[in-house]
């Protein structure tokens, strides 16, 4: 059943998509080429979620979801209260990771996460292992509700369109 919410969730938010030009990225969390294990650690001695952005410094649809999205207070706020939080850059082939049992380069990590192409927002559970991912941009008010979705684990017993139905009343 939980992976039918997944896909339901996937396949909802996979029509989501838009063009954009280049902005200027804000800084935000990066993770070093040596630090994925760390991000685990802390997710599970948190108790939180995990949000991967996966991004490559060229793609001017990352530095746009920098410049509308993560930059949002509201985003940002919920964010550090629900997640544990990390950006990889998928261009890297710098460092290597343990990751389930195996050993990547942080190019290879970012596949391994989902990333098929950049941006790609992947959510693991605080163990590590995989929730859901969303290839592609992402509008502010869409993103919001994605990541209350599965910050709230709400995707665990219900659909995506019945959680945003619920959150619309």
């Amino acid at each position: 059943m939980r992976s039918l919410h997944t896909l339901a969730f996937v396949l909802a938010v996979g029509l989501i998509g838009d063009v954009g030009g280049s902005v200027s990225a804000h800084a935000q969390i990066n993770v070093p080429p040596e630090s994925f294990e760390d991000v685990i650690a802390e997710a599970q001695a948190q108790n939180k979620p995990i949000l991967v952005e996966i991004y490559a410094p060229w793609c001017p649809y990352c530095q746009r979801m920098q410049e509308e999205v993560y930059s949002d207070e509201t985003v940002r706020e919920y964010l550090d209260e629900t997640f544990t939080y990390v950006r990889l850059n998928s261009d890297t082939t710098a460092g290597t990771h343990q990751y389930r049992d195996r050993t990547l380069s942080t190019k290879e990590l970012a596949s391994v996460l989902g990333a098929r192409g950049v941006p790609t927002t992947t959510f693991l559970n605080p163990d590590g292992s995989p929730i859901a991912r969303q290839p592609g941009f992402i509008e502010r008010p869409q993103f919001l509700n994605i990541i209350r979705y599965v910050g709230s684990g709400a995707y665990e017993d219900q659909s995506f369109q019945a959680f945003t139905n619920e959150q619309s009343k």
